[in-house]
């Protein structure tokens, strides 16, 4: 039994005349009458009476047909989502965000991705570089929003744009009124920063930036998650320091201060798989090249490349 066949025995069972069926289909009556005998000893069942004057359908040829219309749209349906799935539009999409960027590019990125493909299952994680580059390494995700430098010839890193390191200070703390603070009236302040074991080069920068203004930093107390930072400068702990981008997240009892001087600054950037070959990913960055970023740019992915290596 063929799909055109079950394509034909609709036609007739519907018109109950192989004439007007033979037209709609564009064959020849004898060419029908072939096809609709063929499948009958196939099946070895009858399926039409026929007379000179009228066809009709057997009890049999009745639930044949129920069976038929259900196969052939189930077919149909499976031929629409085959080509969904190819076009990149049906699928999972597995992201890695690092904390900052969860909250402010998170929000901007989902929603234009989701009016362009709702079908798609989105599945957001929350973690550091260097975890994001081991789970692309093991397909545990499919694309990450990461910090550079990454050496890994397995990828494909594009470099978004630069985020610079600013101060969040207590509400009570007298730096607190001035608009912008020197980065040397920080000596002998009590200083928050990130843990030196999960990021030695960021925290080794940190400090040779301190030395270069002329002190050496009073670190009191370590956090790795810049809301916990944060509550421990509320609680005037310390000042701490966010990337300038988490100023969208609100926190009571600091305020966010620019930093005069050579400081911190870390390239955001984007990386996937080489050779990537899921439909999913490749649409997501082409929404990606559409969406403007803080900076006020967008993600150039293809026009001046990606490197691997960076």
């Amino acid at each position: 039994m063929e799909l055109r066949q079950l394509k034909y025995f609709v036609t007739v069972a519907e018109e109950l005349h192989f004439g007007r069926a033979a037209e709609a289909l564009h064959l020849s009556q004898p060419a029908l009458s072939k096809q609709i005998q063929a499948l009958e000893n196939s099946l070895e069942i009858q399926l039409f009476e026929r007379t000179k004057h009228w066809v009709r359908l057997t009890i049999a040829g009745q639930k044949f047909l129920e069976a038929a219309h259900r196969i052939l749209h189930e077919v149909e349906e499976s031929i629409q989502v085959t080509k969904q799935v190819a076009d990149g539009e049906i699928g999972r999409l597995r992201i890695g965000f690092t904390e900052t960027t969860l909250f402010s590019l998170a929000p901007n990125i989902v929603k234009t991705y989701r009016e362009q493909y709702p079908q798609v299952e989105l599945i957001l994680t929350n973690d550091g570089t260097e975890a994001q580059v081991e789970a692309l390494r093991t397909h545990q995700i499919d694309v990450g929003f990461v910090y550079l430098p990454i050496r890994d010839s397995s990828l494909s890193i594009h470099p978004l744009f630069e985020e610079v390191y600013i101060a969040a200070v207590p509400t009570t703390h007298r730096l607190a009124r001035q608009q912008r603070i020197a980065l040397q009236s920080l000596a002998n302040e009590p200083l928050i920063f990130y843990p030196r074991s999960l990021a030695p080069v960021l925290y080794a920068n940190f400090i040779k930036c301190c030395e270069q203004a002329g002190f050496v930093p009073n670190i009191v107390q370590e956090a790795e998650l810049a809301q916990t930072r944060l509550g421990l400068a509320a609680a005037d702990v310390g000042i701490t320091f966010v990337l300038s981008n988490i100023q969208n997240l609100s926190a009571k009892g600091v305020v966010y201060r620019p930093l005069i001087g050579d400081f911190l600054m870390l390239k955001l950037a984007l990386a996937w798989r080489q050779n990537e070959s899921s439909p999913v990913v490749h649409e997501f960055l082409n929404v990606l090249k559409t969406i403007e970023f803080s900076n006020g740019g967008v993600a150039d992915l293809y026009k001046t490349g990606s490197s691997s290596v960076s």
